[in-house]
């Protein structure tokens, strides 16, 4: 009986040379759950696509319905242009992994689990993969095939652009209100918004269009509300058509191909090479699928070419989210037969760059009383050559008064501000480790401030609204 019950946890969900339609999809993912039902759970997103598919998500972790104080969230996904299906393939086929290797007792994967909650959404553009491979059918000689599925198996399909749009035709990936143009804007004053540009989002979503003056579609509003109610610390998401790692700015200030780097740059490029290093052909190519060789497997997005609009920068800008665009492969819809060796090649990847989430610092802000700060924010300041350098791009604490901060070694002082707290500076030696799944913790606690400090700011306030109420007056008189 033993050994029966152990052979049934073995049996394979997803076959191995096989591209699955939506509705086989959340099959997989329905079986996955019922496999790993203490460690999984599948939620969709409150609005669906176009043609009414569901944005589904399956969530893993020791307590996969909450999130967890000082516990970080990572999300991949997959699949936003149709046409290109890797990343929907290797995600399906990464959560049987987790489900099967925690119930293996793998180390690094329970670790990974009990550690991160962990979203995976496979496909943000279903209906662009049933428009690609509707295509595809109907441009098949009948004899060749004799059912969509072994068209798949055996070719995939070979149109570049059709299904790599919504519904609508409209490209998800320009779709994001254009927060590189905000940021690029505010870098030219000494003391601007660096970050949770959130008033700026909804004035685009709710009064303008993209930039390429397309309406935001309903998929690109489902998941940039997602994003920003959610505490994301890391993210990913997969397209095809190249191979390499790709980190922000996605744009540059004129629009123009030309290094456009974040205030997070060498973060940003530690976090790509965790995916390229892991995988050897990205890593070590010269121009594997085109005219372009990018050292090392990665590249920033404008210096290859500039993104108006797209979901990477959107992170960044918009949520406590830092998130790359990882280009999986030469073929956007390969033959499923090539599966196999495509996870195989990607595997170690993925998971590597899960474990990044835990890289940097985290902790929990709280006042004197040990309630929560909800809203903190938290400066960064590196030693450099002897100065301290400010990393222009704050995080913010959570509901839980929980913050995670992602960084590369070094040393660093880390400032936390509060409407009503006094200002708290300490100092931290960031040694980052292989394969850690917990950050370096970095706790808070705030003291109110003082009532002098609050007077002379009250002071300050009414003397700025007595200037700025003069200077309107003298413009009329």
């Amino acid at each position: 009986m033993i050994v029966l019950s152990f052979c049934q946890d073995q049996i394979q969900i997803i076959e191995d040379e096989k591209h699955h339609n939506t509705d086989e999809m959340f099959i997989v993912l329905d079986r996955i759950h019922q496999k790993c039902s203490d460690i999984t759970y599948i939620y969709d997103l409150p609005l669906k696509s176009v043609e009414s598919r569901s944005l589904r998500v399956i969530v893993f972790s020791d307590d996969p319905t909450n999130h967890e104080l000082l516990e970080p969230e990572f999300k991949y996904i997959g699949n936003m242009h149709g046409n290109e299906v890797t990343g929907r393939e290797l995600l399906l086929r990464l959560a049987e992994h987790l489900c099967q290797e925690y119930q293996n007792g793998n180390e690094q994967i329970v670790s990974l689990i009990q550690n991160t909650r962990i979203h995976l959404m496979p496909s943000m553009n279903p209906d662009g993969w049933e428009t690609s491979v509707r295509y595809a059918w109907n441009e098949t000689k009948s004899e060749q095939f004799e059912d969509i599925s072994m068209m798949l198996k055996e070719s995939g399909t070979t149109n570049w652009l059709v299904g790599r749009s919504n519904a609508n035709n409209i490209d998800l990936n320009r779709n994001f209100p254009n927060l590189d143009a905000f940021m690029h804007k505010y870098n030219h004053y000494a003391h601007h918004r660096n970050h949770h540009l959130d008033i700026e989002t909804f004035l685009s979503l709710t009064s303008g269009n993209d930039c390429q003056n397309n309406p935001y579609q309903i998929e690109t509003v489902a998941i940039a509300f997602w994003i920003m109610q959610n505490p994301f610390v890391l993210s990913a998401n997969l397209h095809n058509g190249d191979l390499v790692a790709n980190y922000p700015y996605d744009d540059s200030e004129n629009h123009l191909q030309m290094y456009s780097p974040s205030s997070d740059d060498l973060l940003f490029q530690h976090l790509a090479e965790s995916y390229s290093y892991s995988n050897e052909r990205m890593k070590s190519q010269t121009k594997s699928c085109g005219d372009t060789a990018f050292a090392d497997g990665i590249t920033n997005g404008a210096a290859w070419y500039p993104v108006c609009g797209g979901m990477q920068d959107f992170n960044y800008l918009a949520s406590n989210c830092f998130e790359l665009t990882l280009e999986l492969g030469c073929r956007k819809f390969p033959p499923g037969k090539d599966l196999p060796s495509i996870w195989n090649e990607h595997k170690n990847s993925l998971i590597n760059y899960m474990s990044q989430t835990h890289s940097g610092i985290k902790g929990v802000i709280k006042n004197e009383e040990g309630n929560a700060i909800y809203g903190a924010n938290i400066k960064v300041y590196q030693l450099l050559n002897n100065h301290w350098q400010y990393i222009d791009h704050d995080v913010t604490s959570n509901l839980e008064g929980d913050y995670y901060r992602l960084l590369v070694n070094g040393i660093y002082a880390v400032q936390v501000q509060s409407p009503g707290y006094e200002t708290e500076t300490q100092y931290i030696d960031v040694d980052n480790k292989p394969d850690q799944h917990n950050a370096q913790r970095l706790d808070f606690i705030l003291k109110p401030e003082s009532i002098e400090r609050l007077n002379r700011k009250q002071m300050l306030r009414q003397f700025v609204n007595k200037v700025r109420d003069y200077l309107f007056l003298f413009r009329y008189l």
